[in-house]
């Protein structure tokens, strides 16, 4: 009886000391689990005053964003917006800044992506409005048909006309237009040899 009650024993202890190892070994592995990113981070560099500074890629969690984004350039200058500007509200100017997150090098235009359109050799977009989403996905050189029916292309900035900056000039823009409208030229794809004009209706 001895024999087999020490057996019982020492089965237990074994059975003991298997599931207390398992236990700690499943707590050690759930703190180590839970303090690891499920994706890391990437390494960007800080600037003088601890911003962080990088490109922004599509598929980059919002939570992950550089504290200053890269959007483009200025004569040779990388330029850099606010993560809280890149995210805010679209169709606004906000600041451009240098690397430094302090030097304003310019402003920058939050839009809506652009549309896919294809480019001439100029580098300017060209298709239809019927594709855009909104007045910001506009291509630069939107399709149109001359006054003589000759299709080619206006440029969007031709259209939009004189944009006011207060309430005020909206007035005053609108008062000195002409009630029959205004001609503007109609371009081929390249955006500067004219082939017609376009009449752009009045008020």
């Amino acid at each position: 009886m001895n024999s087999i009650n020490t057996r019982i024993l020492i089965g237990m202890i074994f059975f003991v000391c298997v599931v207390a190892g398992a236990v700690a070994f499943q707590s050690t592995f759930a703190k180590s689990a839970i303090n690891q990113s499920p994706t890391n981070p990437p390494n960007y560099p800080e600037n003088e005053i601890g911003q962080t500074y990088g490109s922004a890629e599509e598929a980059t969690p919002v939570e992950m964003l550089p504290d200053l984004i890269h959007v483009g350039s200025v004569n040779g200058l990388a330029g850099y917006v606010l993560k809280k500007d890149y995210l805010g509200e679209l169709g606004r100017d906000v600041q451009l800044y240098d690397a430094d997150g302090k030097t304003i090098i310019g402003s920058f235009h939050i839009g809506a992506k652009n549309m896919d359109y294809p480019k001439n050799k100029n580098g300017q977009t060209y298709g239809s409005v019927a594709n855009a989403t909104s007045p910001e996905t506009e291509p630069e050189l939107i399709n149109a048909i001359g006054l003589d029916g000759t299709q080619g292309y206006v440029l969007k900035k031709d259209i939009d006309g004189e944009q006011p900056k207060s309430p005020e000039e909206a007035i005053a823009i609108q008062n000195s237009r002409s009630p029959g409208g205004r001609d503007i030229p109609l371009y081929d794809v390249d955006g500067e040899t004219v082939i017609g004009v376009f009449h752009v209706g009045g008020k």
